[in-house]
């Protein structure tokens, strides 16, 4: 697919997304628990298996799980799945246990306060990998590993979506008939990224898997799709029903472990920079699913399903983590830019009153059937909290954020720009020189760096560290120091066809003339130079610049003064 077209495909479908989990936070208070849970929706006259009741004896009707149940007097409703009646209804259902048949009755309540905490939390996690998609697919759509990231993050992110309780049945039941598909894609597309990232696996067992997992996502997208098509209809016996989709939920459960096999192989083949980038990657996802896999585990190997189960998708919260904190550290996806100091604040100070606004809320709830005073109350001292909390917690903030993504950084500027400030007062030319491009490859991780001089026309190399790629001269007239005397600014090597294999360039100059060049090589991390790294040694260079100069004036003033007393004497 052409870059500009996934790009707006992609783009649209996390805006879509962003949207739906804003509404569902909006929205989702209308929503009621029914206490009854079954393991698939099953045909229009058939029993299903219960997987899961909730709330007390008289709520839960007294249904066990195990229970074979069936609506009584009707068919079965899509808002039997997905918590649309109105509170206050009551079920009635046809019961078959241990071989006997009896009635129950099951009411229909508002949500619990555990159950307003746990959809905020949901609705925050989704929040968070859909950010981190929109930015992955804004700033890298040409590249493989960031369209499979991107893609599953919007999966997942999608996959929890509520059903608005005002659509009509057959509505709901189309948006519901949705979430398999989704989940399976997200599945797919997070094993599809094991195997291009960090580079797409072309041979072995990796390779092979990389070839069939898109074909087979979609099969089983397919398969999925379709079999909720045909529970409501005649056309398959209740029986085959259930063995296809037993065979397709067992077939989902190997696809992780397919997935789990691709991540362990694309760690044990990383070598160097790589290594703790795949590792971060296949980390934070694996951590994410580990909860899905316990859930799979608990169901379909150990048939238990205990009323704490769904808090085992809260582990997903781990892959959005981990993978920002991945790129912001690691650049596990190279989003193009930067994220500064000054940003990564700002988002955290947003996250901070985000979560004071999600507590206030979840708060307010709890208290608010108490009574409207005490809901108010705790508004106005969560409103005080966080103001008067809020620069302490901010500066706590800069200490956690430097530690954790910004202290090599920062020890790394800090040496330059000490540096910066002694080259004035280095007295031998050559010391100066060599101390130059030892203390900028040391801070700017660069895998080589050269300083390059002019004399008699030619640029020559003054002093190098790694520079084994780079040429001992230079003529004055390669497109790089054209280029560097017409801009005076900072250029990128990659398209100006110079004779220097360098990432980029920083100009020399000495009373407007052009006197050399620091140039510097891709950094060993992968890593780009960021605009506050490029001004650093940009200043660097000219005070460099200066310095040597500055030297230069000195032993030709000496030598002059030594010229003149010789002079003298005779």
């Amino acid at each position: 697919m052409p870059t500009g077209l996934w790009r707006v495909l992609a783009l649209v479908c996390a805006v879509f997304s962003l949207a739906v989990v804003v509404a569902d936070a909006l929205d989702w208070p209308q929503y009621t628990d029914e206490h009854v849970g079954i393991a698939v929706t099953p045909a229009a006259h058939d029993y299903a298996t219960l997987i899961s009741v909730t709330g007390d004896r008289h709520a839960g009707g007294g249904l066990r799980v195990g229970d074979r149940i069936q609506p009584r007097g009707r068919a079965w409703s899509a808002r039997d799945t997905v918590s649309t009646w109105p509170a206050g209804t009551v079920l009635t259902w046809n019961v078959v246990r241990d071989g006997h048949r009896f009635h129950a009755r099951t009411v229909v309540s508002a949500p619990s306060p555990d159950d307003i905490v746990f959809a905020e939390i949901v609705n925050a996690l989704r929040f968070a990998m859909l950010v981190v998609a929109f930015v992955v697919a804004l700033r890298r759509p040409d590249a493989a590993d960031a369209r499979a990231l991107a893609t599953f993050l919007i999966a997942f992110g999608l996959a929890s979506f509520t059903v608005p309780a005002w659509l009509p049945d057959r509505a709901i039941a189309a948006l519901a008939s949705l979430r398999g598909p989704i989940v399976f894609a997200g599945i797919g597309y997070a094993t599809l990224f094991a195997c291009v990232f960090p580079s797409p696996a072309v041979r072995g067992l990796r390779g092979l898997i990389r070839r069939l997992t898109v074909p087979f996502t979609l099969t089983l997208c397919a398969a999925f799709y379709a079999l909720t098509l045909l529970r409501d209809t005649p056309l398959v016996a209740a029986e085959t029903l259930a063995r296809l989709s037993t065979v397709i939920t067992d077939t989902s459960f190997a696809f992780l472990g397919v997935m789990v096999l691709a991540f362990a192989l694309g760690a044990a083949g990383a070598r160097g920079p790589d290594r703790p980038r795949v590792l971060w990657a296949a980390g934070s996802v694996l951590a994410g699913f580990s909860g899905t896999i316990a859930f799979l585990i608990l169901v379909l190997v150990f048939h238990q399903v205990p009323e704490w189960i769904r808090y085992l998708q809260l582990t997903l919260i781990f892959t959005p983590i981990g993978l920002a904190y991945a790129i912001l550290r690691y650049r596990t996806i190279d989003i193009g830019f930067v994220v500064s100091r000054a940003i990564v604040l700002t988002t955290v100070s947003v996250v901070i009153i985000a979560v004071f606004g999600l507590l206030e809320r979840a708060l307010g709830k709890l208290f608010i059937d108490a009574s409207h005073v005490a809901s108010r109350g705790v508004e106005i001292a969560l409103a005080l909290g966080l103001g008067f909390s809020l620069r302490s917690l901010h500066a706590r903030i800069e200490q956690i954020v430097d530690r954790i993504f910004f202290r090599r950084r920062r020890q790394a500027l800090a040496e330059l720009r000490a540096f910066a400030a002694d080259v004035y007062f280095i007295t031998d030319p050559d010391v100066a020189i060599e101390r130059t491009v030892e203390t900028v490859a040391r801070g700017a991780d660069a895998a080589g760096v050269a300083l390059f001089l002019i004399a008699d026309g030619v640029f020559g190399r003054a002093a190098a560290v790694d520079g084994s790629g780079l040429p001992s001269e230079v003529g004055e007239n390669d497109p790089l120091f054209v280029r560097l005397r017409a801009t005076r600014k900072p250029e990128r090597l990659r398209d100006l066809g110079s004779a220097l294999e360098a990432d980029i360039a920083f100009p020399l100059f000495v009373r407007g003339t052009l006197v050399g060049a620091l140039v510097l090589a891709a950094k060993r991390s992968g890593e780009t130079y960021d605009p506050e790294e490029t001004a650093l040694l940009a200043d660097l260079a000219q005070r460099v610049a200066l310095a040597l100069d500055a030297l230069q004036t000195i032993a030709l003033r000496r030598e002059l003064e030594a010229l003149s007393a010789v002079a003298g004497r005779a």
